[in-house]
């Protein structure tokens, strides 16, 4: 896998993660009334609208023209069968009252617990490559100023 292959995956895998986030926690904020939820939620919804802006700069970025009319040709079939599993899908997810247990009690409290660790691993983790990206990029910078003979190929 290449490394654009590989950026482009972790920017998929960011944004579906940032839209699962967000779904669950206007759920959650219906289901709680708390306003951190929905705070939270909002958040996430923008974050994924970045990813999905930078992923398709980035994408423009790196292809060339015939790629571009191909991969617009295949993707234009795919958008109704996504569109319609996410729209029919998003109730059959939803825990049952068997399996959901008691709507309050210290299990549920420690699956919200887990919910915001797991959350918390993840937004470190992308701050990570942004300081990692950020880095680069100075660095790249530094390069430039010190060999202004070399040119990078376009």
């Amino acid at each position: 896998m290449s490394l654009r292959s590989f950026h482009l995956l972790f920017i998929a895998a960011s944004t579906l993660l940032a839209f699962g986030l967000g779904g669950w926690c206007v759920h959650a904020s219906r289901a709680a009334g708390s306003r951190g939820y929905l705070a939270l939620g909002i958040a996430s919804f923008a974050c994924a609208i970045v990813l999905i802006a930078y992923g398709a700069w980035f994408q423009r970025k790196v292809r060339t023209a015939e790629q571009e009319r191909e991969e617009r040709r295949r993707n234009l079939h795919r958008v109704p069968v996504l569109l319609a599993a996410w729209v029919l899908g998003g109730r059959a997810a939803e825990a049952c009252s068997v399996c959901f247990g008691q709507a309050d009690g210290p299990m549920i409290d420690a699956a919200r617990l887990g919910v915001w660790l797991l959350f918390g691993l993840v937004l470190a983790i992308q701050l990570a490559f942004v300081a990692f990206f950020v880095y680069l990029h100075r660095r790249a910078k530094r390069y430039r100023a010190k060999h202004p003979e070399v040119r990078w190929a376009d």
